[in-house]
């Protein structure tokens, strides 16, 4: 797991948002320190050397991260499949 950062505060819409010293992808799974998964990350923004992470809380986990501000934040190592399409293999 890599370290993505720290929580900051809460949106008004209930997302957690941090800051980061690394952009990463859009729908990669977050974990807290413990191995929980908490969300996934559904938006970057600001200024590309330390941009802000919106990070979707799951239903089940909405609670109490009013509490939980400077927590860390992880992200898995691997990076999760690339959308789109697939190459084409050659024989």
């Amino acid at each position: 797991m890599k370290k993505l950062g720290n929580i900051l505060h809460l949106s008004n819409r209930g997302r957690i948002i941090l800051r980061s010293h690394q952009t990463p992808a859009l729908g990669l799974s977050v974990f807290n320190s413990r191995k929980k998964k908490i969300g996934f990350i559904h938006d970057v923004f600001g200024p590309t050397k330390d941009p802000y992470i919106s990070v979707k809380i799951d239903a089940k986990n909405s609670k109490n991260f009013e509490n939980r501000v400077g927590d860390s934040i992880y992200v898995p190592k691997q990076a999760k499949k690339k959308w789109g399409r697939r190459k084409r293999k050659k024989n």
